[in-house]
């Protein structure tokens, strides 16, 4: 049971939120019609909202996995306080705290609660009134992310809220830019970012790690600019990409790149794809065991695990001067594109790995895709 006291006015602010942003917005739609700037507004504000939330406070501020230009940190913060979801400190101290103690007691949405917990529960109680930022000294020393949390509540509401009105002024309806680009964008956001904690914990495949819950689903990935690959997310945390292949949606990855394209990105983090692919073949060893003896399958895993690993060692000591360090789960190289080579690729051409529903995997061989990263 959750001894903290529940917090009224956030539950009165996501009950009526979605009732104004979907319920009124359709009313309003259905009595006086729909001109093209209202769903315009929709989007623009959502995509500017939607990427402060998940290259800025999620990529950048809760997980360090790439540096940018205080204009663009300033950008993040701006919108990011438009969303609604707290001022970055609280969100991103929960955010690591939930990568610490995943699954367990100390996770602020946690899965093991159940979904509905893990979704939009746990933010009805309040928060302790002795609640400290240790855990995140590193944001604790950004001016700007000091400035940001004495005003996101009022950038919020006067953000979120007020510049939506003022655009629908302009257009001669102001209360059509309050519910499009307000409301129904706010109620968008919240429930589409939550559905990486529930959703994203529940259901999808598992191919990097098996040791939490955290899973890899494509169609959450889809309304959250490729959030949802959360298991690759989990296994590599500090790594600035989730859809980790190229056809995987992941609009923020591709926004980071952008930057650092133009220059107001640097360092961005990329886990080797040999220590990737070691991950890979560890979680499909660990599912290999179940298998009855003799397997030839367990094997060729084994084999190619064994060549990944002295590849790894064999990378390391060709390369001096490289420095290693051990970020969570993650063995980070910075500026390593390393390839992988043709033998790791070879292992799909072998087999095929099918989970089934019930959790118990089958493997078949053949027409199984290439992993490149």
């Amino acid at each position: 049971m959750n001894q903290r006291p529940k917090d009224w006015f956030r539950i009165a602010f996501f009950v009526l939120t979605p009732l104004i942003g979907i319920v009124g917005t359709a009313a309003y739609a259905w009595t006086h019609g729909v001109r093209w700037w209202q769903p315009t507004l929709f989007l623009v504000t959502y995509a500017l909202v939607g990427v402060s939330v998940t290259a800025g406070y999620h990529r950048l501020f809760a997980h360090r996995s790439y540096e940018c230009n205080p204009i663009i940190q300033a950008f993040y913060l701006f919108f990011g306080a438009m969303a609604l979801q707290n001022s970055i400190l609280n969100w991103a101290s929960d955010h690591r705290t939930h990568h610490r103690h995943v699954d367990h007691d100390w996770d602020p949405y946690n899965i093991q609660r159940g979904g509905w917990w893990a979704h939009i529960l746990w933010i009805f109680y309040k928060n302790p009134s002795n609640r400290t930022f240790d855990d995140i000294p590193d944001l604790q020393k950004n001016p700007l992310v000091r400035l940001q949390d004495r005003f996101a509540t009022s950038i919020g509401i006067v953000g979120g809220l007020g510049l939506p009105t003022l655009v629908g002024w302009a257009f001669g309806d102001p209360l059509g830019g309050l519910l499009w680009g307000g409301f129904l964008r706010v109620v968008v956001i919240h429930h589409t970012t939550f559905f990486v904690n529930s959703i994203a914990h529940l259901y999808g495949s598992r191919p990097y790690t098996e040791a939490n819950s955290a899973r890899d689903n494509a169609w959450v990935a889809l309304v959250t600019n490729g959030e949802g690959y959360h298991n690759f997310h989990h296994r590599f945390p500090t790594d600035f990409r989730n859809g980790l292949r190229w056809y995987q949606w992941d609009p923020s990855k591709w926004w980071i790149r952008g930057l650092e394209t133009v220059g107001l990105a640097r360092r961005l983090r990329r886990t080797p794809a040999l220590v990737i692919e070691r991950s890979r073949l560890q979680t499909a060893m660990e599912r290999a065991k179940r298998l009855p003896e003799p397997s030839p399958v367990r094997e060729a895993i084994r084999v190619h695990l064994d060549e990944t690993e002295q590849s790894i060692v064999g990378y390391s000591l060709r390369t001096p001067g490289v420095d290693h360090e051990i970020a969570g789960q993650n063995l980070y190289v910075p500026a390593i594109r390393a390839p992988v080579p043709g033998m790791l690729d070879s292992l799909d051409e072998e087999l095929e790995v099918v989970v089934a529903k019930d959790g118990a995997p089958r493997w078949a061989p053949g027409n199984a895709q290439q992993h490149r990263y």
